[in-house]
């Protein structure tokens, strides 16, 4: 990976300084961010290069859906036809972004916003969109943009460094879950779409992160460094009960999401060597490797059809976006 290509387009993530709060005790490296990126919203990590175990990559059909190589993360689709993702548009800014897939038009979902804007989930129903929104160099709060009534409920960034992450829908669109740093361990929360009713649904010692709800509202697929690493567990989504841990692999495995019947888990991991997109089942059973380049993929998300994924792909320096097919 060569951090300094003079491709035209290509920038290096924006500075937002927001590191988790020192009071949250780091157990393995925190894979939020490219290692490369100064983005300091999140923890520059390496990922320690094992090559542990041997896979077969799908054969699939990969369709790259954007050429301008700028840095890009955080995919979600809309409808089918319709993705929302994050690219860097300045230095200093990430900025939320509408592609339609049949024309390959994009425009900004909050064009005159000056702020950065990361990480969206999209309700089921499409009605609202939860996202983080930087308020400082040091911090960042959550908004939940309610489309239809067009207002916007938000909960607030705690004072220093802190800020919520991974905002994700329940299954019925009726809360959102998101991660947040306190009392020595990041926890899963979840609020309703007024941003009230606050609740702490996984409270473990380490780190939690990237909350996924499967379709039927009964499991919660999260991601912890409870024992150790990142691991991929699952638990009851009422109430964070009943953990199950699903990988267990001295790499790290990260963002997990499940697919919209619920059966299977993608997820990325470096167990190969670099970061790579995976799929598996929802009980951890038959993990397969999906992608595979010397440089990362990274950011799976699935299309409503079960069938792909989108991805970001780190090409030289450039980062595009990917649609694959998934058999």
């Amino acid at each position: 990976m060569n951090c300094s290509s003079k491709r035209p387009g290509v920038r290096r993530p924006p500075r937002l300084g927001l590191a988790p709060p020192s009071t949250v005790r780091q157990r393995g490296p925190d894979p939020f961010t490219p290692t490369h990126s100064p983005l300091s919203l999140f923890l520059a990590v390496s990922f320690t290069l094992l090559v542990l175990t041997t896979t077969t990559t799908l054969p699939a059909a990969d369709r790259q859906l954007t050429d301008d190589h700028r840095y890009k993360r955080d995919p979600v689709f809309l409808d089918a036809n319709t993705l929302i993702y994050v690219v860097q548009v300045r230095p200093e800014q990430l900025q939320l972004v509408q592609r339609d897939l049949k024309s390959g038009k994009q425009r900004p979902v909050h064009k005159d916003e000056t702020r950065s804007e990361l990480e969206p989930a999209v309700s089921p129903d499409g009605r609202f969109l939860a996202f983080l929104q930087s308020r400082s160099a040091a911090s960042v709060g959550m908004v939940i943009e309610d489309t239809k009534l067009q207002k916007t409920a938000e909960i607030p960034p705690a004072s220093g460094f802190s800020g919520m992450r991974s905002p994700a829908f329940s299954h019925d669109g009726k809360r959102v879950l998101y991660v947040f740093a306190e009392g020595g361990r990041q926890k899963v929360f979840s609020c309703n779409t007024s941003a009230g009713d606050r609740k702490v649904l996984v409270d473990a010692n380490g780190i939690c992160n990237w909350p996924s709800v499967s379709r039927d509202g009964r499991m919660l697929l999260f991601g912890s460094t409870r024992d150790g690493n990142y691991e991929i567990y699952r638990a009851r989504a009422s109430d964070g009960s009943n953990p199950q841990r699903l990988t267990n692999h001295r790499s790290q495995d990260v963002r997990p999401r499940f697919s919209p019947d619920g059966r299977r888990v993608v997820f990325v991991s470096n167990r190969d060597g670099n970061r790579e997109i995976y799929v598996m089942g929802a009980d951890g059973s038959g993990v397969t490797r999906v992608t595979e380049h010397p440089e990362r993929d990274d950011y799976p998300t699935w299309h409503p059809d079960g069938k792909r994924i989108v991805y970001v792909a780190e090409r030289k320096g450039g980062f595009d976006l990917r649609l694959r097919d998934v058999p």
